[in-house]
């Protein structure tokens, strides 16, 4: 098959790449090109400065068909700026009901959301001059959404530029299978996307910056990831080695095709883990964005990030994308969960203010004698910090940075600070001096997401997720033991941290294992032998009891309770055996019971507290709480709630903050007995300390609080 690609001039455009998806080629002094008769379509790399009219068109059924591409001029201009978005999920009204088939959420995003972000683009961003959004544009993968997606993309004031992911290839199906790379995922096929948005692997040219797409669930499904691996490097070979490119992949690229690559991109945009993490290995900065039109499955708010190419250079800035009124005492928080900004607040409750080298998140501190320990991230580069504070002043004794965000609480003991990065990289600290003792690298620093915070027993820190749970050695860095057997795959963010009792540790998984494990501490053997999953049938471990966060133990009862998905659950310390499950809503609820001589207290996120009854789950009350919150933090939510984190048991009171910037006192009866009003939304819990309990905003304040606060 042959064609021509003319400027609008009708000039012939010399050296424009064409390929059809296998074999790459570039036109000649005539503007002409010739290609096999393969593949779906024939489309061309539009070159920086220019669009095309079309840029692919359906492969000819003969070879006689003259293809035609005509390049219009369009003004790219350095530095070029464009906005990352990922996994809208649109679905269409008459859909939502349908969605509960996927049983963790009722909708993604709706059309008149996508749509009134596009019209607003120039508010902002308005130095935009593009959108690249890197799949799970719809939700089900069925016609009405894509029709209602290429309708909402009509009032983009700029090119967007689409791939695929794999909720676009579901084609309204939700079976889930193991993929080549025992990856949890599902199937699907990629015909609908093909039909309303073209080719799913392609590149084009911005600013003198190549850009690059894939289709990540047909290649990890093995379908055509040979295919892309060549078309990859066979575009690439026709540029300058060396040169710099961006690839956009649905999920965050890994060894099937990074090591296929004839040399490293600058930057990768991913999506799939519906989190914010930004990494940088081997010289490649990896941003995996958030959903920008409902919080992510890593509890940050929606969000979006603006990219700035210099020619030289890619830099972040990531928004928080805010749709009802901010309080004012909470002031800025554009930026919250993503870089620090700085409030104050008035109440005679605060005894001292610090502010973190980057945001807070739902980690909180902690607190080692005269120390308190805090976490930092700043997500618009590959950063992080760990802090420690003078617990009377609030002064910093010390600041150490990080490779990548800490998005968990540092915990410390023999002298020794230690905090895990979201790569799973893990250092152990210098109490006195910040200094680095030992590290431990992560065991994929391309894949491993971390968000459970170490626990410190015996001089030992246990951390990991259910395809890397390890024991290191406190002092030395040594790891004793580590478990990679616990699941085949690691494709959701874990919230749990272990819980140790005497030498048993527990912890709790989502998807997989469908139920909680009870370890050895010593050894890392199995303690619990729950049986009731063979492990045969990933969708049914994917509904099973779905943990979500780390456990309490009753030492009253000898039981451990555990948050899950909708439900709390209690189950036998000595083997694992569980003897009730109360169901709530709140969904994404990962937060700690907290054990009372009332009964248990259960934090129902995006709604308010429920006391349980201990023997047998029932609700002896339930306290719904109202607060004008800034933006939703919950997991697929939409409406912004003050309720993420737990509240702590001070005395005979629970000390519960919010994300409205609002802690309030609460007795064991349900009510609430007082309040204060501070600067920062919070969204963990808080820590007692003495006389005082420390706070960590969102924003990145820390804060030393009367332990009478709200009182």
């Amino acid at each position: 098959m042959h064609g021509i690609v003319v400027y609008s001039s009708g000039q012939p455009a010399e050296g424009i790449v064409v390929t059809n998806g296998h074999h790459v080629t570039q036109t000649d002094v005539s503007g002409l090109f010739t290609l096999p008769r393969e593949g779906s379509f024939v489309v061309i790399t539009r070159p920086s400065g220019h669009t095309a009219t079309p840029w692919w068109v359906p492969t000819p059924a003969d070879d006689e068909t003259d293809i035609r591409f005509e390049l219009l001029a369009t003004p790219q201009s350095l530095p070029y700026e464009f906005v990352h978005l990922t996994d809208t999920h649109l679905t269409v009204p008459k859909d939502a009901a349908d969605a509960n088939q996927s049983g963790l959420y009722r909708e993604g995003s709706l059309p008149d959301q996508v749509r009134d972000f596009l019209t607003r683009l120039p508010e902002y961003a308005p130095n935009a001059q593009s959108i690249f959004v890197t799949g799970d544009l719809v939700d089900h993968g069925v016609t009405e959404e894509y029709e209602a997606y290429v309708d909402v993309l009509t009032s983009s004031p700029v090119p967007v530029h689409l791939i695929p992911g794999n909720h676009d290839h579901m084609n309204g199906r939700h079976g889930a299978i193991i993929s080549r790379n025992n990856y949890l995922t599902n199937d699907g096929t990629p015909e609908l996307y093909e039909r309303y948005f073209g080719p799913r692997w392609y590149s084009f040219d911005v600013a003198g910056l190549h850009v690059v797409t894939l289709d990540w669930h047909t290649h990890e499904l093995g379908i055509d990831h040979e295919v892309q691996n060549d078309w990859v490097r066979a575009d690439l070979q026709l540029r300058p080695e060396g040169s710099p490119w961006l690839l956009l992949f649905h999920d965050q690229p890994n060894f099937s095709i990074i090591e296929q690559l004839p040399w490293l991109p600058k930057a990768t945009f991913s999506g799939h883990w519906h989190t914010s993490r930004v990494v940088e290995v081997d010289g490649t900065l990896h941003v995996n964005s958030p959903t920008t039109f409902f919080a992510s499955l890593d509890y940050s708010p929606p969000a979006y990030r603006l990219v700035t190419w210099d020619g030289e250079n890619i830099t972040l800035k990531t928004q928080t994308l805010l749709t009802v009124p901010v309080p004012d005492a909470l002031g800025d928080v554009s930026t919250s969960t993503f870089a620090a900004t700085s409030t104050r607040s008035d109440d005679s409750a605060v005894l001292w203010r610090a502010e973190l080298g980057g945001a807070g998140h739902r980690q909180r501190a902690s607190v080692d004698g005269d120390l308190v320990l805090a976490g930092g991230q700043i997500e618009d580069r590959a950063a992080g910090t760990v802090e420690a504070f003078d617990l009377a002043t609030g002064a910093l004794v010390w600041r150490a940075h990080t490779a990548s965000a800490v998005k968990t609480t540092p915990a410390a003991a023999d002298n020794v600070v230690v905090a895990a990065e979201v790569s799973g990289d893990l250092t152990g600290f210098d109490r006195s001096t910040g200094e680095v003792i030992w590290s431990v690298k992560s065991s994929d620093s391309l894949r491993r997401f971390a968000w459970g915070s170490p626990t410190v027993a015996n001089g030992m820190v246990y951390l990991g997720d259910q395809s890397d749970l390890r024991a290191v050695d406190i002092r030395t860095g040594e790891v004793i033991w580590r478990r990679t057997d616990l699941s085949p795959h690691h494709n959701l963010v874990n919230h749990s941290a272990p819980l140790l009792v005497d030498d048993l540790l527990v912890m709790g998984f989502w998807p997989t294992p469908a139920h909680p494990i009870g370890l050895d501490a010593r050894t890392g053997e199995s303690v619990w032998n729950r049986g009731d999953w063979d492990g045969t049938d990933p969708f049914l471990a994917l509904k099973r009891m779905l943990i979500m966060g780390t456990a309490s133990y009753d030492s009253q009862t000898d039981t451990v309770l555990m948050p899950a998905y909708g439900n709390t659950t209690r189950v036998n310390r000595t083997t694992g055996a569980t003897i009730w499950t109360q169901p709530h809503q709140g969904g994404f609820s990962p937060a700690t019971p907290v054990i009372t001589d009332a009964g248990y207290v259960v934090t129902v996120t995006g709604h308010g507290l429920r006391l349980l009854e201990r023997e047998t789950g029932q609700t002896l009350w339930d306290r719904p709480i109202t607060g004008a919150a800034p933006f939703p933090m919950a997991s697929y939510t939409k409406i912004p709630h003050p309720v993420i984190a737990a509240p702590i048991l001070v005395g005979a009171h629970l000390i519960l903050p919010g994300l409205d910037g609002i802690v309030r006192r609460i007795d064991l009866d349900g009510n609430i007995i007082g309040q204060s009003q501070l600067a920062s939304p919070i969204a963990a819990s808080l820590v007692e300390a003495g006389d005082r309990v420390i706070a960590v905003g969102v924003d990145g304040n820390v804060l030393a609080l009367s332990r009478d606060i709200a009182s």
